[in-house]
């Protein structure tokens, strides 16, 4: 599993690094924004997992979501805000995405 860490904006500029995405490979930093861009001809799900526990509960039991599904057309960019909520104890956030995952580039950008 690769951990990606968030490029950070600064006055002068930032060099910023896309990522390719993969079926089940990646995780996120919680607590930071994803550009996402769909580069295939279809849509895709993007699942990242949210990994808190809530009220003594586990992930995934019937009081918390075990992930947050978004779905990107073909050719479309999503910026999408990872709440720091969704962390787990590590602070990351697991990323699938299902079909032709490599059509779907993203960076992540410190907010």
């Amino acid at each position: 599993m690769t951990d990606y860490a968030a490029d950070a904006a600064s006055s002068a500029g930032t060099a910023v690094t896309q990522r390719t995405g993969t079926a089940s490979a990646d995780t996120l930093p919680a607590g930071q924004r994803v550009l996402f861009q769909n580069t295939g001809a279809g849509a895709h799900n993007l699942d990242i997992t949210i990994g808190y526990t809530f009220d003594g509960l586990s992930p995934g039991s019937a009081a918390t979501p075990g992930k947050r599904r978004i779905n990107i057309t073909a050719s479309q960019f999503l910026f999408v805000d990872i709440p720091p909520s969704y962390g787990d104890a590590n602070g990351r956030c697991a990323l699938a995405i299902d079909g032709t995952a490599g059509e779907v580039k993203f960076w992540v950008l410190a907010r």
